[in-house]
């Protein structure tokens, strides 16, 4: 069954209290944090860290040094055939050299003659070069720098997942702080015409006002107590009515929707599902200027670090290939002492063994081909990296533009959304004076409310800018 915690009984620190006790508030800082911490996406890369780090442990481990041995003995009718012992320890190096230090204990009657050795047996202190293939790089030089690089990668793809996260998530917690406003901006209209219906029963009543006056009060009252209060079994009396009922049901079901949306980001060290306690509310939104420098470059997107580790990648790839192309050849050199020349460094230059290996194929059809795909990959890597810097850089553009537009409409909403503010004050006094009419008053409010929700649409996009803007330039994961 899926466990659902509450966040302020798990402790969390990301709410700040309100003027009232009983309502908190949590801010997008806030909530990204909390994302950035815990959401399984953000475990997942660092679990990918951690396993690329271990992946260039695993790739070191080709240069441990190896203690190696042997022995093999027959022993037939009370004679000993033969008996051979061998150990050593090989100790390769970064160089692509291995030294190695061995020893032979041979012994028997039937003992091959090219086995034969000293009573006490021989050592040997040698070392394996190649000349050929292999001298400037190999598999395990290769594979060592190749998961030096996936690290690099690893840390970069965190980045670009918590960037994507935490963008998507903040989308969805601005969209939850527009709709709660807007829900705030209904309430306000709500009291209004509750308003206006009290004093227009009270003026009825003593014969100030027009009964028709009520009505009319009473009308906008039901119509702004259906945007608030709504219910699923309301039985509308009217289609105007009913149509008006439909739209603040979506309304109220878009508030309860964003709320589950922030919701579903929210876990407690990926595992355990959490949920905001009832008295959790969104900060309000706020008008914000633009808090980034034009000169700030998408250079150092992650992204396009990441096509720069890759092409660094096939860099290695394509080195190892054209090692390929070259004849392996290697040699040998081993010096030949007695186990007690060896410890007191009694050598002999005169007691050696070496020997030479030479490969090559002909045609080398395999190799070319290999280095040629190589050389495929690494071009279309340079084209990928090149759109999509060029789209990056579009797009920061696109966001800043956007971003500068949205805070002169939100600056001009809410010039407006004050005078109609202005106007419906001054139509409410003219009204108290006998000089003005319910109808007057009831329009100048609608067109503040209208005004005012305008304007809430513009800071809700200012914010996604903002968002947007930091997401375009990849710094969302830092």
């Amino acid at each position: 069954m899926k466990t659902v915690l509450s966040i302020l009984l798990v402790g969390f620190s990301f709410c700040s209290l309100k003027a009232q006790d009983t309502i908190r508030e949590i801010t997008l800082d806030q909530y990204l944090a909390q994302l950035r911490e815990h959401h399984p996406v953000a475990l997942i890369a660092t679990n990918n860290v951690s396993q690329a780090e271990q992946i260039v442990r695993m790739s070191k481990g080709a240069f441990d040094p190896v203690l190696f041995g042997g022995i093999d003995q027959k022993y037939y009718e009370g004679k000993t055939y033969y008996s051979t012992i061998n150990s050593g320890l090989k100790i390769p190096t970064r160089l692509g050299w291995d030294f190695k230090v061995m020893g032979d204990w041979n012994r028997g009657t039937y003992l091959n003659a090219e086995q034969v050795v000293p009573e006490d047996g021989l050592t040997y202190v040698g070392v394996d070069i190649p000349i050929g293939r292999g001298m400037f790089t190999d598999e395990r030089r290769t594979q060592l720098k190749r998961a030096g690089v996936a690290y690099n990668q690893s840390i970069l793809e965190r980045q670009l997942a918590l960037n994507d996260l935490l963008y998507e998530a903040g989308q969805q917690f601005i969209y939850w702080q527009e709709q709660y406003m807007q829900l705030q901006l209904a309430e306000e209209g709500f009291r209004f015409a509750q308003l206006r219906y009290e004093q227009s029963k009270a003026n009825a009543a003593i014969g100030e006002r027009a009964s028709i006056d009520t009505v009319e009060a009473s009308a906008q009252l039901y119509l702004r107590q259906l945007d608030i209060f709504q219910s699923i079994d309301t039985v509308e009396a009217s289609a105007q009515l009913y149509l008006r009922q439909l739209d603040i049901l979506q309304r109220r079901l878009n508030v309860q929707n964003a709320r589950l949306g922030v919701e579903n980001y929210m876990w407690e060290q990926g595992k355990i599902p959490l949920r905001l306690d009832t008295i959790v509310v969104p900060a309000p939104l706020a008008l914000e200027a633009p808090s980034l420098n034009l000169n700030d470059s998408v250079q150092n997107h992650p992204v396009l670090q990441w096509y720069g580790l890759k092409t660094r990648d096939l860099q290695l790839e394509r080195k190892l290939k054209l090692e390929q192309l070259k004849p392996q050849f290697n040699v040998q050199y081993n010096l030949l002492q007695t186990p007690q020349d060896l410890v007191s460094f009694n050598y002999s230059i005169n007691n050696y063994k070496w020997g030479a290996t030479m490969y090559m194929p002909i045609l080398l059809r395999k190799e070319r081909s290999s280095l040629q795909i190589t050389n495929i990959k690494l071009e279309n890597v340079a084209l990928e990296q090149a759109q999509k810097q060029r789209d990056l850089s579009t797009k920061q553009q696109q966001v800043r533009n956007e971003l500068l537009t949205v805070n002169d409409q939100a600056n001009t909403a809410f010039t407006i959304a004050q005078r109609y503010r202005q106007l419906a004050e001054a139509e409410r006094q003219l009204f108290e004076l006998g000089e003005s009419s319910l109808f007057l008053i009831n329009a100048r409010e609608i067109s503040y409310l209208s005004a005012q929700g305008k304007y809430l649409e513009f800071l809700a996009k200012n914010q996604k800018a903002l968002l947007s803007e930091k997401f375009v330039l990849g710094i969302l994961g830092y």
